[in-house]
Order: structure tokens, then C-alpha cells, then sequence
């Protein structure tokens, strides 16, 4: 059991028994949701603004099962302040909490509870991320779609128009971004505005230039309701970009970072407490930085570098720390867990269940023995903080998927809502053509085959999971893994398997 979930106040009273259970928890302002390893989905704690999805908004003491999450495998779940959405395995996207402006896209402005899927043009997508300030949404899809809904009035939807004061877009709405032939990477929202990071490495914003967000002088408040490149990154390659309280980081492919917007709390880390509306470089003597993390709830930023080195800087614990500076912490994680005031997951966790052995002469053959070697490697993917080398020439052999690598410039790429374990074997895969995986992560990799489009992978993953992992104890549990993934022929199985054993 990963140490991670015992970083978190919230979690210190669960049993072991059930920590070892869980496979991916969620906290905000004394509140959690957590999944576990059978599919059902619990929440407990404070429950401000129904963030827990019970119908409520009263505290919960008992943790309380969220049936429209259980059985939907849930992968990953963003929130802001008042709205909260989950992402199945399947690309579903399920919504909650305040609506007064159709911001949980849900074609009403009413006050929503209970986890509700989005439908229309969602109800045909696969959803691979979810961006939401206060008031508006942003979704991206698989096939590279940018979908947006809710408050309007500063063009921060990107639909080419602003909206009036009471006016709100309620049902999802695909933003006509004007890259063409270039795809989408992340999306980050703040309440009055939007940003995005494209393949290229260019950085995108649209909406109010409010704390000059959008990378424009704070006297130019001319709203910008269609995307715009944000000035001052020309000729660098960015990687990911994630932004915090009124203010953004952009992370460059050679681990450098830069800020931009507000700074009161000093939590741009370029020494001064003043704004600034052009990307600026970070200084400090920290080594090459490998992730970056904020989040809109707090004015602290922090990074972890090659060396796994944990830096901060901003608003921390009443203090406030100029330029980056280096911590104990052992992870990005754990920052965002020993704020005092507010801890808060700025991704999920997902607690340690199989570490992976590199083996270092796997086989005498190409190309199984090259993989994961940094020597060689030409494309690195960064999963939880954690590297995995690969090589763009096999990757588009294998997977048609993987051929926007090339065409961009992009040397590293960061992963979210998928495990470590998980997508290293799903890379591995590639090179051995075997699984190597802990039987418990199965079905998220049927997950990576689905999106990634590999039959091959699937079928194998099909096989092994009804040949070593289908038994009396885990059948119920595994024919509602293959219902919500629409696995047809794993389903016949099980209930082939379930006729013969009386289950």
C-alpha cells in the first residue's frame, strides 16, 4: 500500500483493511471520494456544496455509497469551488453541484446533486479531460475536440460571441479552435477565463484578461472570445500548463517554467509580489523540472525536478516564499496534502499496488531490450511524476495514434488519469507483445487499448482476464467491468462461467 493515502488527514482513521482496497481517492476542503478495487464508489466528510453526490449537502460522518458512480469506473474527477465532474473508463462524464449557468452542461440552470451523465453532443464522444472554473467548463475529447458550456458573458466559452449577463450556453458546444491540423493537449480554466496547450507546444487563452491572463497589459480589457496564442512563448516548446489561483504556469520541454497573472501571494516564484502579463522565467537553482502543479483553491505552486527534488512557492502555511524553494516532501502530492488550511488532490491519487522491475536484459533480441532505456529513447511520457522512455519509430508502427508525436516537437509528455503500472505496460506492450501487468490494473488497460485504438492488446487482455483472473469470488465484479466497457465477448463468458458455478 502506497504511503500517499497516509499523507492525508482525512484518510489517517480508515483501517488498513480498507486503504488496501482503495484504487483511487479524491479530497477537497475536508471532503472525500474514493473508488474501490471492486467498482463502488464511497464519499464522507464535510460535503460543502454537495461534492460527496448524496442528494445533499450535509455532512457525512458514515461513508456513503454514490451508486450512480459505482460500476462506471470511474478514472478520474475534476472540481472546482461549486461543480464536480467524474470521467468513466468508457469516456462517459458524469456532473454535479451548482448550475446557475449551465455550467454542468446539462441543458438546465438548476442545482444538480446527484452525478448526472452529460449527454448531447458528450453522449457520442469519449472524454479524455475536464477543465471547470466556478462558472464555466471546458471538455476535451479523444478525437481532439474542445467542447464548452456555461457563463459567457467574457467570450471564456471560445464560441466567437460573448453572452449577456443572464444568458448561459447549457448543452455542450464544440469551439471552433482555429489551429487546424493541430491537436489539443490539456485545457485549464479560470473563472473568467480559459487556456490550452496544443501538440506544437503553443499556449492558447481566450475569455477576460483579468490579472492579464491572457498574457495581454492589465489596461487592455479587450475580451478575447476565440483563442488567441498567449504572447512571450514564440520559439518555446511547452509541455503542460496548469493553472492556480488567477494566475498560470506553463512547464517548457527543456524543464524550465514560466508564469504569468496574478502574483500577490508571490506564487509566479519570480522574486517580486508584482503581476506580470508576460510569461516570465522562473528563477531559481533548482535542476531540470520534470512536472509542475497548482490548483484554483490555493496560491501555492510546486514542482518536482529530475532529481524527484520537491520546490514550492507562493502562499504556503501563512508563509510566503518568493522563488522556488526546495522542501522534504517526497511528492507534488503531499504538498497539496499538508496545506493547513485547505488540503486538496490536484490530481488523483492512486494508491501503490505493483511496482514494475526493469529488468536490465529482458531479451537478446530487438527491440524488447531497448525498452525504457534512456539512452536511446527519444520520446519520454511522464506518468505520476514518473519517466517512461520510448522511441517515436516503434510507437506509430505499432499505433496510428502515436504518429502526432512526430509532428510535434514535443521531446516529453506528461500522462494524466492514468496509472503508472498501467501505462508502462501498456508501452512495454509495444516492444515484448506480452502483458505485464498486476491482474487488479487489467481492466484499465483494456481502457488504454480502447483509446488508443489497439485490437491486438484488447484481445489479449481479454484472454488472460478470462483465463487467470476470472474466479467464483470476482465474477459479479468483473461482468460489471465488461458491461460498462461493452466488452460483448468477455460478457458471454462470465455468464457462461456464472450458469456453470451456480453464481
Amino acid at each position: 500500500m502506497m504511503e500517499i493515502l497516509d499523507e492525508w488527514e482525512i484518510f489517517k482513521t480508515l483501517s488498513d483493511e480498507l486503504k488496501r482496497n482503495i484504487r483511487l481517492a479524491f479530497v477537497i476542503d475536508n471532503s472525500a471520494i474514493y473508488v474501490t478495487k471492486d467498482d463502488n464508489v464511497f464519499g464522507f466528510g464535510k460535503n460543502e456544496e454537495g461534492f460527496l453526490g448524496t442528494g445533499d449537502m450535509k455532512s457525512r460522518t458514515v461513508h456513503t455509497k454514490i451508486e450512480q458512480l459505482c460500476g462506471q469506473n470511474i478514472q478520474g474527477l475534476q472540481f472546482s469551488k461549486y461543480t464536480f465532474f467524474a470521467i468513466s473508463g468508457s469516456g462517459s462524464v458524469f456532473a454535479w453541484g451548482r448550475n446557475y449557468h449551465g455550467q454542468l452542461g446539462l441543458g438546465t440552470k438548476q442545482r444538480t446533486l446527484i452525478p448526472t451523465k452529460i449527454e448531447g453532443i458528450l453522449g457520442t464522444k469519449r472524454v479524455v479531460q475536464v477543465a471547470c472554473s466556478s462558472w464555466h467548463t471546458l471538455v476535451l475529447t479523444s478525437d481532439r475536440e474542445v467542447v464548452s458550456f456555461g457563463f459567457n458573458h467574457y467570450g471564456q466559452l471560445g464560441l466567437g460571441h460573448s453572452d449577456g449577463q443572464t444568458r448561459a450556453q447549457t448543452l455542450p458546444k464544440k469551439l471552433d479552435f482555429p489551429a487546424a491540423g493541430k491537436v489539443v493537449t490539456a485545457i485549464a480554466c479560470l473563472d473568467l477565463s480559459s487556456v490550452a496547450l496544443l501538440d506544437s507546444g503553443e499556449v492558447f487563452a481566450w475569455g477576460k484578461n483579468e490579472y492579464s491572463i491572457l498574457g495581454y497589459r492589465d489596461d487592455d480589457l479587450e475580451e478575447r472570445n476565440i483563442p488567441r496564442k498567449v504572447p512571450g512563448l514564440e520559439g518555446i516548446a511547452i509541455r503542460r500548463i496548469v493553472c492556480g489561483k488567477y494566475h498560470a504556469l506553463a512547464l517548457s520541454n527543456d524543464g524550465k517554467v514560466y508564469s504569468w497573472g496574478w502574483n500577490r501571494d508571490v506564487q509566479h516564484g519570480t522574486g517580486t509580489f508584482k503581476d506580470t502579463h508576460r510569461p516570465t522565467l522562473i528563477s531559481g537553482n533548482c535542476d531540470r523540472i520534470l512536472d509542475v502543479a497548482a490548483h484554483f483553491e490555493s496560491s501555492v505552486s510546486a514542482a518536482v525536478t529530475e532529481g524527484n527534488e520537491v520546490y514550492l512557492w507562493g502562499w504556503f502555511n501563512d508563509q510566503k516564499f518568493r522563488s522556488p524553494t526546495k522542501t522534504s516532501f517526497k511528492s507534488l502530492d503531499e504538498v497539496f496534502a499538508n496545506i493547513g488550511y485547505k488540503a486538496l488532490t490536484f490530481r488523483p491519487l492512486r494508491p501503490k499496488r505493483y511496482e514494475p522491475i526493469q529488468e536490465k536484459n529482458i531479451a537478446t533480441e530487438w527491440p524488447k531490450n531497448y525498452f525504457d532505456d534512456a539512452d536511446t529513447a527519444d520520446v519520454v511520457f511522464v506518468v505520476e511524476g514518473k519517466k517512461i522512455h520510448a522511441h517515436k519509430t516503434i510507437l506509430m508502427k505499432r499505433c496510428d495514434f502515436f504518429r502526432a508525436i512526430e509532428e510535434s516537437n514535443q521531446r516529453e509528455k506528461i500522462i494524466e488519469y492514468y496509472s503508472f503500472e498501467a501505462f508502462y505496460a501498456f508501452l512495454k506492450y509495444f516492444y515484448t507483445n506480452e502483458v505485464d501487468l498486476n491482474p487488479d490494473l487489467l481492466f484499465e488497460l483494456i481502457t488504454l487499448a480502447d483509446f488508443y485504438e489497439m485490437p491486438d492488446l484488447r484481445k489479449e487482455c481479454l484472454e488472460i482476464a478470462q483465463r487467470d483472473v476470472l474466479s467464483v469470488v470476482n465474477a459479479r465484479a468483473n461482468n460489471d467491468d465488461a458491461l460498462q466497457l461493452d466488452v460483448e465477448e468477455f460478457k458471454k463468458f462470465v455468464l457462461k462461467f456464472c450458469k456453470e458455478n451456480n453464481i
